[in-house]
């Protein structure tokens, strides 16, 4: 009898040890979800269409617009396709159609939790859902943006609560050599608090050398989360 107690207190002793080690891990799985605070707000097959515009100020003789900003007002539409959720990760189909009947496609993956993605000039406004004032918009990114205010959008039939960011900053034009050319960009951006998704955007870029603005706007005209219009 002494053998089998003893034999029982190991077998006690073990299941406590793979106890206590079911629980660690259990709560580390927990604060690590908790530090990247990321919650998909958009699911597969959700579309989001956009009307796109491109302004431009040459105040000097010599300045050209940017290669292909003309395309913005040849655009027809401009349609984001969310393609594929896991976990964080999302992965968009987008289709960039113009005036006369062509038509671009291209695929985006973009991790909501540090912004990464797969195509450097695809689209990229989108962010976790639930964010408030305050809240980091790449939780686990290292651009420290932030949330910066909180609005209810009216459209056709519904009011949505909305997010609103605004970020600028100086860079100088790697192509001049010199390195006298330089350009700020400042962007303002709302987007839907629900889905994460980009509800417009203005982005204003001023260079000193030769002097000009560039303006795009974007505007959400649809989608098949929501009545819009």
């Amino acid at each position: 009898m002494a053998i089998k107690r003893k034999s029982s207190s190991k077998k006690i002793y073990l299941a406590i040890i793979l106890l206590v080690a079911l629980i660690a891990a259990s709560a580390a799985a927990i604060i690590a979800y908790q530090v990247a605070g990321v919650t998909v707000g958009v699911h597969v097959g959700d579309t989001f269409t956009y009307e796109l515009k491109g302004f431009s100020n040459l105040t000097s003789i010599e300045a050209v617009e940017t290669p292909g900003f003309s395309q913005l007002n040849d655009t027809d539409y401009y349609q984001v396709t969310i393609a594929g959720v896991k976990g964080t990760i999302v992965s968009l189909d987008t289709l960039w159609r113009f005036n006369n009947g062509t038509q671009t496609t291209a695929q985006q993956t973009i991790d909501l939790s540090n912004g990464n993605t797969t195509n450097a000039n695809g689209f990229w406004p989108i962010y976790a859902s639930n964010l408030n004032v305050g809240d980091l918009l790449r939780p686990k990114g290292f651009d420290g943006i932030t949330v910066n205010a909180s609005s209810v959008m009216d459209y056709a039939n519904s009011s949505r609560p909305i997010n609103y960011m605004h970020t600028g900053g100086e860079s100088k034009l790697m192509t001049d050599p010199s390195g006298s050319t330089l350009r700020y960009d400042s962007i303002e951006i709302y987007f839907d608090k629900k889905t994460g998704m980009l509800e417009s955007l203005i982005w204003v870029t001023d260079y000193n050398n030769p002097e000009m603005r560039e303006v795009t706007t974007w505007t959400l005209v649809d989608t098949s989360v929501w009545a819009v219009q």
